[in-house]
């Protein structure tokens, strides 16, 4: 069914679960791609959201998709984008952890489907936590078995709860079944390598030749007489290069980490336009960022990014736990925690833990693949966060 908008479709450029893209022309027969939210999931208010979210962060991320024209409030949500702007389909639609494929040979438009009594229930929908009232946003938790739902995503809106349970705690608690995937066309890149990894990744080369952290762990994140000669010199070090919030953000670390790059500095890579400050540093196996925004909107989208990978997250990396409010191992304060997981650009899962505090415009985030850096184990991984926040 062709959807509502100021353009005239011409075909089918492909399609996943929850809407499909269309080549169109405007009012002076300008080629542009039309991306559409359709079926059960425009009904529904928080595939809505998402959409819109989704369509919002590929616009304002480095290397994304800005789009000329949108209608987040219409029947079927629309977002349009130049013809030049390849691939912002399926950026948009894999951020929203769907299966877009193009089709082979583009399609004319189909006649009007015949009348639906209720929407389909379709076995990619998401989990009970979405569709049930949670304190929290939707983010994965690990995994229970479930029967299949109607269509609804976890909204990737900031949390508004304040705190309350701890997020860690293993005693019990709804959580998040994977999801079991559809088999999968390996003909397009996974979002995560196209969007986190042009944060990460896309600097690989020159942060896996940096250096890596080869002390023990110090219990304590100040510089006192009790740091053996080691950890005071890297507590010396780090600190130096950490200034204001990212300072006090850091600090826990400062005494573990190691061959930390300051961005914008010679050789290191440019510091993104969304972002006042940035620095890489190494933990083991593991990947630290240490980020300063320039505002509360700016930290709330990358978050809202980051819940977004979590929607794609649940097969990836089963065991996700769903996101809270809560309160920083370390120093106590209160923040929001996110889990989330992404594929690699060599296909291999990342896991990765977010972590941002109220009294601050700034956040860490820990990475490191799913396998290799902490054995599947994300109870490693929690364990990290809680000694660093």
């Amino acid at each position: 069914m062709q959807p509502d908008g100021p353009y005239r479709f011409t075909e089918t450029l492909g399609e996943c679960q929850v809407g499909r893209a269309w080549a169109a022309l405007d009012g002076q027969d300008r080629p542009v791609t039309v991306v559409v939210l359709e079926g059960a999931a425009a009904g529904d208010q928080r595939w809505r959201e998402a959409f819109s979210n989704a369509a919002n962060v590929l616009a304002q991320t480095p290397d994304g998709h800005r789009y000329v024209n949108a209608d987040f409030t219409a029947a079927q949500p629309w977002v349009a984008y130049l013809s030049e702007e390849d691939g912002a389909a399926a950026r948009l639609f894999q951020t929203l952890g769907m299966d877009y494929q193009r089709t082979e040979t583009a399609e004319m438009l189909p006649p009007p489907p015949e009348p639906i009594s209720a929407p389909p229930q379709l076995p990619w929908a998401p989990q009970p936590w979405a569709v049930a009232p949670q304190p929290v946003s939707g983010v994965p938790m690990s995994p229970v078995a479930v029967p299949a739902l109607s269509v609804a995503p976890a909204t990737p809106a900031t949390p508004a709860t304040p705190a309350a349970a701890d997020p860690l705690d293993s005693s019990g608690g709804p959580r998040i079944a994977p999801v079991r995937p559809e088999p999968k066309r390996r003909d397009w890149i996974s979002i995560a390598g196209a969007l986190v990894l042009t944060l990460v990744a896309g600097t690989a080369g020159f942060f896996l030749g940096g250096g890596r952290d080869k002390g023990a762990e110090a219990p304590s994140p100040s510089a006192s007489p009790s740091l053996q000669p080691y950890e005071a010199t890297q507590f010396s070090i780090n600190k130096a290069k950490f200034e204001g919030d990212l300072a006090s953000l850091a600090e826990p670390w400062l005494t573990r980490i190691g061959g930390c790059v300051v961005y914008n500095q010679p050789g290191a890579p440019k510091l993104p336009a969304d972002e006042k400050g940035h620095l890489f540093c190494h933990y083991g196996g593991a990947w630290l960022h240490f980020t300063l925004y320039p505002g509360k909107k700016q930290k709330d989208t990358a978050r809202t990014y980051r819940q977004g990978l979590n929607l794609a997250g649940a097969t990836l990396a089963p065991g996700l736990r769903e996101s809270a409010r809560t309160t920083g191992g370390v120093t106590g304060a209160t923040g929001s925690y996110v889990e989330y997981a992404f594929e690699g650009e060599d296909g291999r899962p990342i896991c990765g833990i977010w972590w941002d505090r109220d009294d601050i415009d700034g956040a860490f985030y820990i990475e490191t693949p799913c396998k290799d850096g902490m054995a599947d184990n994300w109870d490693a991984l929690r364990d990290l966060w809680r000694r660093g926040s």
